[in-house]
């Protein structure tokens, strides 16, 4: 009896360590609650630092954007409560279940959640606001956690075989258009001038190049970047190196710069036990270096772009969208500035984003907010629940067609569609930023559809040799 016990608790062990072996975990390693804690920690630690560095330089110098408000101590003790449960909640579930879709409720809780409730703590952030983004991010943690894995077909080969030379007429017709409207003569790589590029580049928008720009830059070379990292195709390697920074010469697009950056990082990272902690305190880092940079230099350009722009920017967007529809004279545009626009009537006979500019800033420009953000302005509060709702069972679906795929390269292709939703709507995420593509890339171009084109290639080849026999 104690053999069959021995025995039947060594099964256990074994099916959990393969378990987490295919999930990118080691077997051995600190229990879920230690790894809980270091990021409850690195949480803590990082949130002091932004409140710090809103005091003692963003309001300083943007105190017009950024306002200070009159808050208690106990107001400030429960921004920390929010953010700290939130925290735990969210990695309980992944280190209970790690997932590649884990890195976009991961990167929108450190670059949204955390510095929003910096300012639900320190400024004007609403608790309904602060609240209700609580909720839908834990809704979408738990969606992710709960919903079952779906059991999707097998590509046929002749999909395969069409998808492939799909994406291959992509990169043809992007680098083809880009090169034929004069991209070659407005090629630059220096990040002053990226803004006069991109004027000159979005003047000469052909037909689909808003959407396959995006697809090139941040799936299809993004997959061949890593595909070739995983295979040791350093020739490959280069190629797409090089392609990418051709696409940022004659874009300007800062962000193709950049994304291949933070891909390898999180294919590299996402390996590791504790690859939340990480991020948390490589986002640490990131703003005390910069912060420290300008105390040396002088020079503001550091910490304007790691520190106001990339964290407080979109946490305050989400107040003033939540400010300006949460007044009962503003009704709110139930998806009439999505790609349903074509059927239902804009209220405001402009994209959402404009009139947010126009309110509190008097000019046209596109501040574009968070998925969350835009949720709000569709449908209120009850947005925001219904899109976490819809993003969550997307990413169950990333998880399932990706199951077939190294959990980091799935992570990896998640991160640049994820780091999107931060500043964009939901369905331009999906669309436009590639999310969707990659899930369908998941999909096709797993370790069947890798033997599928094997056959093909093959089964052409014998043709060929069969012709050729017969003359």
């Amino acid at each position: 009896m104690a053999n069959q016990l021995e025995s039947s608790g060594k099964s256990r062990s074994a099916r959990k360590d393969v378990k987490l072996s295919e999930s990118g975990i080691p077997l051995k390693g600190q229990s879920v609650g230690v790894r809980v804690a270091l990021v409850c920690g690195a949480t803590l630690l990082f949130r002091g630092v932004l409140d710090f560095l809103y005091v003692d330089y963003v309001i300083h110098f943007y105190a017009g954007d950024f306002p200070l408000g009159n808050t208690s101590i106990l107001r400030l003790l429960e921004s920390y409560v929010i953010a700290l449960i939130l925290c735990i909640w969210i990695a309980n579930s992944l280190y209970r279940r790690w997932r590649p879709s884990g890195i976009v409720i991961i990167l929108y809780f450190v670059i949204v959640m955390l510095p929003l409730s910096s300012q639900y703590g320190l400024a004007d952030a609403p608790p309904p606001l602060m609240y209700a983004a609580t909720g839908s991010i834990a809704l979408l943690t738990t969606i992710t956690e709960l919903h079952p894995k779906l059991k999707l077909p097998k590509p046929s080969r002749q999909l395969v075989y069409i998808a492939t030379i799909g994406l291959f007429g992509i990169s043809v017709y992007v680098y083809g258009w880009l090169v034929f409207t004069g991209g070659l003569r407005r090629l630059n790589w220096n990040l002053l001038r990226v803004y006069e590029v991109r004027a000159e580049y979005v003047q000469s928008l052909g037909p689909f190049m808003g959407y396959f720009t995006m697809w090139q830059a941040y799936v299809i070379n993004i997959y061949g970047l890593l595909h070739a990292l995983r295979r040791r195709m350093y020739w490959l390697l280069s190629l797409v190196v090089v392609a990418q920074l051709f696409l940022f010469g004659m874009t300007g697009h800062k962000s193709f710069l950049l994304a291949p950056v933070f891909a390898i990082g999180v294919y590299l990272l996402w390996q590791k036990r504790n690859f939340f902690s990480w991020i948390v305190i490589g986002a640490f880092l990131l703003t005390l270096v910069s912060y420290g940079c300008f105390l040396v230099t002088g020079v503001e350009f550091v910490p304007s772009l790691f520190v106001r722009r990339l964290f407080f920017v979109p946490a305050r967007l989400h107040v003033l969208y939540y400010d300006f529809f949460s007044q009962p004279e503003h009704p709110f545009y139930m998806l009439s500035d999505s790609i349903f626009r074509g059927f239902l009537e804009n209220p405001y006979g402009m994209p959402m984003p404009h009139v947010i500019a126009l309110t509190y800033w008097g000019r046209e420009f596109w501040p574009n907010a968070g998925y969350l953000a835009d949720a709000y302005g569709n449908f209120g509060l009850l947005g925001m629940f219904l899109f976490s709702f819809i993003l969550g069972l997307v990413l169950r679906v990333a998880d399932s067609a990706g199951s077939r795929h190294p959990a980091n390269l799935v992570a990896a292709m998640l991160a640049i569609p994820a780091w999107a939703l931060a500043s964009s709507a939901l369905f331009t995420s999906l669309l436009t930023h590639g999310l969707i593509l990659a899930v369908v890339l998941f999909w096709l171009l797993n370790t069947d559809a890798g033997v599928h084109l094997k056959m093909i290639g093959s089964q052409c080849i014998a043709r060929n040799r069969m012709s050729g026999g017969t003359r």
